[in-house]
């Protein structure tokens, strides 16, 4: 099936790129609102964790609660988006996660609401995206030609890097102008127009021929499919061993409360300063288009966002903080973008979900670890010393990784390509 293009720009597409496509357009949409949703649902999380106990380690749990359920079910998402309807699955998860959102809501409305309830509802959560990621991501080929698949996974990653932004600002406004119950519920009401967006695509997300069946067997040949494929597998465990040390984000509220003592609207600053690298490097990455060393870009970005870590470990005030998180933000977002963009064009369609899947739980577990672990440390030693540590840590990974993988530092595009024809 062709993309369908708008006939303005049916001659000349690449004057808005992917954005000349009407269903990439909707996707978008669907991807906006979905990463408002869950970038809100994560700061209200964690700021409802730590008003409850106050405990920089149950914040770590927590994390540990939303990664299990990615290790468990994330192989499984993958089989699922290469033998179902992707479009179906997207939808049913999203309705599901509205679902959740409303049943916190209810708990903080009646003032029943534990930790342990926000971890349940958590791990919950996670094993639905866990399911419904490897579709998003293997769908959004069926949007706009292979020309212009990296074009697609930029703009795709600005708005979601974009909603890093927007996400938790409106949450920390909402916590401070209408309270966490009301924050929740609105978190329901935005996923579920983003479900509506994806509802209005007409690409089909059926498979083509006769699909796999979901089994061991066919999670298995996804496997033996990655291990043939150097760039793909090291970039993953790069990306699993750095955040595993590395994922910072736990730590806001103790920075805003302990560190820098700003409060819900300083909260809401360190937790979107990212977002604000994130949209720069996307803008970057839309003027120069594709990158020919892809693999070599993704050992950069995480060289430097290792460094970050350790400067934002020596930050002594918060606006130079909030400068740090912007330059993680940015390296953070080359390094998903062009991870991405090595997904959609090494592996073929039926491989897309798995493929994605791997990413997806060895991102999700590795953040998760990191998660427990920053919080673990911090709880010890103080979150400035676990920031350093870590950097530290992660500079040692990436020179491994390197080291240990040839092939993702020397993977070429043009030699691959030309290879492929």
């Amino acid at each position: 099936m062709v993309p369908e293009v708008h006939p303005e720009f049916s001659n000349n597409p690449s004057r808005l790129g992917a954005l000349a496509f009407r269903d990439f357009r909707f996707y978008w949409v669907h991807g906006l609102l979905q990463g408002i949703a869950r970038n809100m649902r994560e700061l209200l999380t964690f700021y409802l964790v730590f008003e409850i106990s106050g405990s920089a380690l149950q914040l770590g749990i927590t994390g540990v609660f939303q990664g299990v359920p990615i290790l468990i079910f994330g192989l499984l998402g993958g089989a699922m988006a290469d033998s179902f309807d992707r479009k179906r699955l997207l939808i049913y998860t999203q309705l599901a996660n509205v679902l959740f959102l409303g049943i916190i809501a209810i708990l903080v409305f009646s003032d029943t609401i534990m930790v342990w309830h926000l971890w349940v509802l958590a791990s919950l959560a996670s094993a639905v995206n866990a399911l419904g990621r490897p579709a998003q991501r293997a769908y959004l080929p069926r949007m706009v030609p292979r020309a212009h698949v990296m074009n697609a996974i930029t703009w795709f990653g600005a708005l979601s890097q974009g909603t890093l932004f927007v996400g938790p600002m409106l949450a920390a406004i909402l916590i401070a102008s209408v309270g966490v119950g009301w924050a929740f519920t609105s978190n329901a009401i935005i996923l579920l127009c983003g479900a509506f967006a994806t509802l209005a695509i007409r690409a089909s997300g059926a498979q083509e021929g006769t699909p796999p069946r979901v089994s061991l067997k066919s999670i298995w040949e996804g496997v033996q499919f990655l291990r043939t494929k150097e760039v793909l597998f090291g970039s993953y465990l790069l990306d699993f061993g750095v955040m595993s040390f590395g994922f910072f984000r736990p730590l806001m509220p103790v920075l805003a409360v302990d560190v820098y003592q700003v409060g819900e609207i300083g909260l809401g600053l360190l937790t979107a300063a990212p977002a604000v690298g994130s949209i720069m490097a996307s803008g970057i990455l839309l003027v120069v288009g594709d990158i020919r060393r892809k693999g070599a870009a993704v050992v950069l970005s995480y060289v430097g966002y290792a460094v970050g870590l350790i400067a934002l470990g020596f930050s002594p005030w918060f606006w130079m903080a909030l400068l740090v998180l912007v330059i993680l933000g940015l390296m953070d977002v080359v390094s998903f973008t062009v991870r991405q963009a090595l997904i959609q064009l090494v592996a073929p369609d039926k491989y897309r979900g798995r493929a994605g899947s791997f990413s997806t739980i060895l991102a999700g577990v590795g953040n998760s670890t990191g998660s427990a672990e920053m919080g673990a440390l911090a709880g010890v030693i103080g979150a400035p010393f676990a920031l350093v540590i870590n950097g530290i840590i992660g500079l040692a990974i990436t020179g491994s990784a390197a080291a240990k993988w040839p092939g993702l530092w020397l993977y070429d595009e043009d030699k691959e390509s030309h290879g492929m024809d």
